[in-house]
């Protein structure tokens, strides 16, 4: 899997972190994250990908992307068997 992320140039870098492309075969099917004090943007290029927040949650499945906004808990990310995305880490 490739992951390419940069800092983006003034005015951004005062609100991201990075922006990043991801693209390929994930080396594990699901991801566990924990909570974090700032907003994710996903824009999904490729197949859907699937988020649960907690085991009393249903999985919920993106085609086209989504934000996560400052999670108080940990959630599972499942990647498709093919991801391909881009996206930004937002700063606190």
């Amino acid at each position: 899997m490739e992951y390419v992320s940069r800092v983006p140039r003034s005015p951004l870098d005062g609100l991201i972190d990075d922006l990043y492309y991801l693209e390929g075969v994930p080396p594990y099917a699901r991801l566990t994250l924990r909570p974090m004090p700032a907003a994710l943007l996903i824009v999904n290029l490729g197949a859907p990908f699937r988020i649960r927040a907690g085991t009393d949650i249903e999985t919920a499945e993106y085609a086209d992307g989504c934000v996560i906004t400052m999670p108080t808990r940990a959630f599972e990310f499942g990647y498709p068997l093919q991801t391909r995305s881009v996206g930004a880490h937002f700063k606190p």
